[in-house]
């Protein structure tokens, strides 16, 4: 599947990473939407950023953690992009660091809430979408007839005594990426994963904590939002990479020694 011309929706995509992506797939001429959980001034100027790019740009509302708001949000998305070719699941849960005994059982929840089940259900709604519409190129023989990209966690797969809860959901939210990927096969849907380390957020509130993570990587430095939008786009286009978790961390340790500060 080319980017050029695919009709994509970012859940997450009003700020932070999800922006970046959204921003990405617009300047590689994707026709992009993003999703918002409530109107905000992130989302208006992201869609303005959007829209000063040239090509078709959208903006919807909905809960994820909610089955009927989730599969509302990509109807909404579908009709505004007159059909649906990639979603790419940017939205995220708590990220405040904290010891397992002190973790509040509501920062629990919502990290599964938004990381794992928002997940499944966004992508479960964009599976009937893609196999209704039968794709972009309906009625031809295709190799993917819509993917659904995750945006993952190298924390998923290790251990951390400063991020319980956001690893543990991770790991789930892998865990559906290799199901529905192995479920969806037959019906030429695509599911897969992406980890990025640490990623270069000016705006981000744990900035020195990222940077303190990235000194441990083998590379020394935290990722560039378009060396993630470049791996999203490879996850897109490559007809042939189905159920892959793809870590972008720059050589993290196996351990991830989380610092407890922020």
């Amino acid at each position: 599947m080319n980017v050029s011309g695919a009709r994509c929706l970012v859940i997450g995509g009003a700020r932070r990473l999800g922006r970046e992506l959204a921003l990405d797939l617009a300047r590689h001429e994707a026709a992009v939407v993003i999703s918002s959980r409530v109107p905000g001034a992130d989302a208006s100027s992201t869609l303005v950023q959007l829209q000063t790019l040239g090509g078709q740009a959208g903006l919807v509302y909905g809960d994820v953690t909610r089955a009927d708001s989730a599969a509302h949000l990509v109807e909404d998305a579908t009709a505004a992009l007159h059909g649906l070719d990639a979603v790419v699941y940017a939205a995220s849960g708590p990220f405040a660091p904290a010891s397992p005994e002190e973790l509040g059982v509501a920062d629990w929840d919502k990290s599964f809430d938004v990381i794992a089940k928002g997940f499944f259900l966004t992508a479960r709604a964009a599976h009937h979408v893609f196999v209704a519409s039968g794709g972009r190129d309906a009625g031809e023989t295709q190799a993917t007839r819509g993917v659904i990209v995750a945006i993952t966690d190298p924390l998923a797969e290790k251990p951390s005594a400063a991020f319980t809860a956001h690893a543990a959901a991770k790991a789930a939210q892998v865990s559906l990426v290799k199901s529905l990927a192995v479920a969806w096969a037959d019906d030429s849907v695509r599911v897969c994963g992406l980890a990025p380390g640490p990623v270069d957020l000016p705006e981000d509130p744990h900035r020195a904590a990222a940077l303190r993570a990235a000194e441990r990587a083998a590379l020394k430095r935290l990722v560039k939002p378009a060396e993630v939008g470049q791996a999203v786009r490879f996850c897109i286009e490559n007809d042939y990479l189905n159920g892959a978790n793809v870590t972008l961390d720059g050589g993290l340790p196996p351990v991830w020694a989380g610092v407890l500060e922020s």
